[in-house]
């Protein structure tokens, strides 16, 4: 049953801020040697994504899943240096594989793709791209909310970093929401009505350009967010329904309130290092980034969209 979350929480698992930097602990983790000695002994497995090969990754991850990701902050960021060992071949894999114990794979684009590359493509937000095809930074937002149905967890995995910038950044929609509860309480049940978001062209023939659903829900005592305000825009400019002033201002507080660096853990994720998190409580960006003109340093990351099981 949905409704209104009416209460300020507390928990600091869902409630946090900036100051979670200084406690990484809390999200960052290094795979154990019994796991990494497990992956080498069984390499040859890897192409075949052979989870029942390596039952140690298994139970970490599932052990992992649990207490950073379900009952944590919702963020895990698997270090990159658990990987020294391996070719960039194997951590892909590795990677994938990793990604089909946390839960399945969507779909996440009309090609069917489950693994999405994140890079620059010389796309621009304001002319319908999508975010992970431009250098594009800001815009805290969750992934595919111009779907119906989003992911649970969001995974990503760093190939190549940046020249400069392409900083990560996460804040929780708990976070958001309190403030909003505190301070300017009828704007934020505006954002529990729906909004158009526009598909970016990911739609078959017959089918809307846009899908029609709230920023926020509250059901079963838990906190829903969805939001990427280029695309909010452009799905009630595509279905030629103006934006209230109030929705106007909805959208801006919420768009501050993210963007105000005190609320904001960043992290600069280098090679190699994996992260997974709530694509449901978590909203996340970067920073704008410049890129290496050699091809093969450009920024990389493989992106993926996991429902839970």
């Amino acid at each position: 049953m949905s409704g209104f979350l009416q209460e300020i929480i507390t928990d600091e698992n869902l409630v946090w801020d900036k100051s979670l930097e200084n406690k990484p602990e809390r999200f960052l983790v290094k795979l154990t040697s019994k796991t990494i000695d497990e992956i080498k002994r069984n390499r040859k497995e890897l192409g075949n994504l052979n989870e029942s090969s390596f039952p140690e990754l298994k139970n970490e991850i599932n052990e992992l899943k649990t207490k950073k990701i379900l009952q944590g902050v919702g963020l895990l960021i698997i270090d990159g240096k658990s990987f020294l060992d391996f070719s960039k071949n194997e951590i892909t894999k590795i990677y994938e594989i990793i990604c089909n114990m946390l839960g399945t794979l969507y779909i996440q684009n009309i090609n069917s793709e489950k693994i999405v590359e994140i890079k620059d493509k010389g796309k621009s937000m304001t002319l319908g791209g999508r975010y992970h095809q431009t250098k594009e930074g800001g815009s805290y937002h969750t992934d595919s909310p111009h779907w119906t149905k989003v992911p649970d967890l969001i995974g990503m995995l760093c190939i190549n970093q940046a020249k400069k910038g392409g900083i990560s950044k996460f804040v929780s929609a708990y976070t958001i929401h309190n403030q909003l509860l505190k301070e300017q309480n009828d704007i934020l049940k505006t954002l529990y009505e729906k909004f158009h978001f526009d598909k970016r062209g990911e739609f078959k023939i017959n089918e809307p350009q846009t899908v029609f659903e709230p920023i926020f829900v509250f059901k079963n005592d838990k906190l829903y967010c969805r939001f990427l305000i280029d695309y909010i825009v452009a799905g009630h400019q595509i279905q030629n329904y103006p934006l209230s002033k109030l929705q106007e201002t909805a959208l801006q507080s919420l768009e501050e309130i993210s963007e105000n660096e005190n609320n904001v853990l960043s992290y600069d994720l280098k090679a190699n290092d994996m992260t997974f998190f709530d694509n449901h409580r978590i909203l996340h960006g970067r920073t704008e980034f410049e890129d290496y003109e050699d091809e093969n340093r450009k920024r990389y990351f493989l992106r993926t969209w996991i429902k839970l099981e």
